[in-house]
């Protein structure tokens, strides 16, 4: 499914990214890239490392189980491969849940879940509502702070949120809202079918 979209928000572009776009993600298919080795190799990419040879020797992994994942990663929607190199497919990316109600389905996007590729953090993995009261005693406040004003700077959104747990909450959410709805609203989706499969 691609959207072809005329309205939007502001997404910086990163050497790292082929389109600099969002992406929309399956929940099945965002949680199988921030399983821990696979966010390693997703983080790598995000901060350019584009080689499987120095992904391969950065990772400490088996050439074997490296390349499983990365084709893994391209066909569940994470990477694009170019030059022989891999890429992150978007800058931000959301997901979406299917739920089935008698004759129709609805499509819900997630707004506890995604990614967002950042110059400072490389990719910041948002995986469910973390506890707001766990920031003040983290260790990592001072760099999660530092990177939400970064992320949030990049993006042209203003953070109200007193905690980074809750603060990486709300760019999501403002992605979605002021972005994505915008795109569905007054745009279009196409449907790609391929395998000889129709509608």
């Amino acid at each position: 499914m691609s959207i072809r979209a005329r309205v939007g928000i502001r997404i910086p572009k990163f050497q790292s990214v082929i389109s600099g776009g969002i992406r929309i993600l399956s929940e099945y298919n965002f949680d199988y890239g921030v399983q821990i080795d696979r966010a390693k190799l997703l983080k790598l990419i995000a901060f350019g490392v584009a080689s499987p040879t120095e992904l391969i020797r950065r990772l400490n992994m088996p050439k074997s189980k490296v390349f499983r994942y990365l084709n893994a990663l391209i066909s569940r929607g994470w990477l694009v491969r170019k030059d022989g190199g891999y890429y992150l497919a978007a800058t931000i990316f959301l997901v979406y849940r299917v739920r089935g109600f008698g004759d129709y389905a609805v499509l819900e996007v997630l707004n506890d879940k995604g990614a967002i590729v950042d110059q400072r953090a490389g990719l910041v993995i948002i995986n469910g509502k973390e506890s707001p009261r766990a920031c003040p005693r983290c260790p990592l406040l001072q760099e999660c702070t530092d990177n939400i004003r970064s992320i949030s700077r990049s993006f042209g959104i203003t953070i109200k949120s007193a905690t980074p747990a809750d603060a990486y909450l709300e760019i999501i959410s403002a992605i979605i809202n002021e972005g994505l709805v915008k795109i569905l609203l007054n745009d279009y989706i196409d449907l790609h079918v391929s395998n000889g499969m129709s509608l």
